[in-house]
């Protein structure tokens, strides 16, 4: 049986009363952030509002408005302006429904599946964490959750990446550890999460 994914936009003017779709567009569509854009679209939302209301940088926001604009569930208007950040987004339907993936089918190639830390793994980390704050390992181990942002240039980026790995293959690989002492896990994610603001000029001082 089908699950839909259903947004509804509670204005008179767009094209049409529903569109419906049940094609590959749904895998662009239902790109978390992308779904959250047509979440608070509303009547409509300029590109600078979306970033506001998201916290996230206008030239990201501007990506993903694309995207959806080239599935067809929403319009982009410039109003004549040639600043992206205020090119105005509007539903191209009072209602959008989405064909989500059904439980248990294969996912297509190009789908927005992929995780990072898939859930099974995260699950893991967090059972792990939970006994070790019921006393499980005992009094003494080492633990560390670190949620770290800053914009880097890639020579930076490139450098730590460089370092991290360096450390991992000193103590992670088979036969590097001591067999003698308690089984740890490191799970590490680097990626970019953000595009630099449009028109926003890099400071020389």
């Amino acid at each position: 049986m089908a699950t839909w994914r259903e947004v509804i936009f509670r204005v008179e003017s767009q094209e049409a009363a529903e569109l419906v779709v049940e094609d590959d567009r749904a895998d662009v569509i239902l790109d978390p952030l992308r779904w959250r854009i047509l979440e608070i679209l509303e009547a409509g939302k300029s590109v600078t509002e979306i970033s506001d209301a998201l916290d996230v940088t206008d030239a990201r926001v501007l990506y993903h408005v694309q995207r959806l604009a080239e599935t067809g569930v929403l319009r982009l208007e410039d109003g004549a302006s040639e600043e992206p950040r205020e090119w105005r987004c509007l539903p191209a339907a009072g209602v959008i429904r989405v064909r989500a993936e059904q439980e248990g089918s294969q996912a297509t190639e190009g789908s927005q599946t992929e995780q990072a830390i898939p859930a099974d793994v995260a699950e893991q980390f967090n059972q792990s964490f939970r006994e070790a704050a019921e006393g499980m390992y005992g009094p003494s181990f080492q633990m560390s959750v670190n949620h770290n942002r800053a914009r880097l240039s890639e020579t930076q980026a490139t450098e730590f990446n460089r370092r991290l790995l360096a450390l991992i293959e000193e103590y992670f690989p088979p036969g590097k550890g001591d067999r003698s002492g308690i089984k740890y896990g490191f799970h590490g994610v680097l990626t970019p999460i953000d595009l630099h603001p449009l028109g926003d000029a890099v400071s020389e001082d």
